[in-house]
């Protein structure tokens, strides 16, 4: 199966910003359930104001009065096109079809980032590298490395990333050790940048380590506190 971010574009009877009345807005959640549910997904619905949420897994769509979206399996796009042709509270003008997800375990995944290792750290030490050795690059402003890289899963709909993010902070912390990047302090904080050509030449041992990191550095690159979305 292969499965897409699809957008369903929905024009909604009594909505535009909002509802102009709460029976047309029941109306439509009351239909839509309906719809969804007689193809048996399951409809978990929200009490308090927000949006449905209808699921047949690994399948979400979100049910929104503008748009019904969330990762479908390709294949039963056109079916439900022609469900909702039936719907006399909305209509269903138009579909966007975006990114694909794999179907892909944590450990596949980075067997998949393994393979691309070398092309990994090639985009790593060209990004962080500078044009003079007293510049760093602040890892609060990095590039996400690890979106370059990125392969959609249905495991992470949300995309946390965090396989990936993890796979690419350990590949800098190699490169630090192995004196390929250097790491110090600067008055904005920790920063990193990649080795001078003239620097990896007169290196004939790897840089003076405490821990396995360098010795202008007290914590691994970036300290694990700090590995959230931002970073990387």
């Amino acid at each position: 199966m292969s499965y897409r971010m699809v957008y369903f574009r929905i024009s909604s009877s009594g909505y535009t910003s909002g509802w102009s009345s709460d029976q047309e807005k029941n109306a439509f959640r009351e239909e839509s359930r309906r719809m969804f549910k007689e193809l048996g997904w399951d409809v978990h619905e929200e009490k308090t104001g927000g949006i449905d949420k209808a699921v047949r897994n690994p399948q979400e769509l979100y049910l929104h009065p503008d748009s019904f979206s969330g990762v479908v399996d390709e294949a039963g796009i056109q079916s439900l096109q022609e469900h909702f042709a039936k719907a006399q509270t909305f209509r269903c003008y138009a579909v966007d079809q975006c990114e694909e997800y794999a179907d892909m375990s944590d450990a596949e995944y980075r067997v998949a980032l393994e393979a691309r290792r070398e092309e990994i750290t090639a985009a790593i030490l060209e990004r962080y590298r500078t044009k003079k050795p007293g510049n760093y690059v602040l890892r609060i402003v990095a590039n996400p490395i690890d979106k370059q890289f990125e392969i959609l899963r249905l495991c992470d709909k949300t995309r946390r990333n965090s396989v990936g993010k993890s796979f690419v902070i350990e590949l800098i912390n190699q490169l630090i050790q192995e004196g390929r990047m250097i790491c110090a302090k600067t008055p904005d904080g920790p920063g990193i940048r990649t080795a001078t050509e003239e620097e990896l030449s007169e290196r004939l041992q790897p840089v003076e380590q405490a821990g396995g990191q360098l010795a202008g550095c007290n914590t691994p690159f970036p300290p694990r506190q700090e590995m959230g979305p931002q970073m990387l």
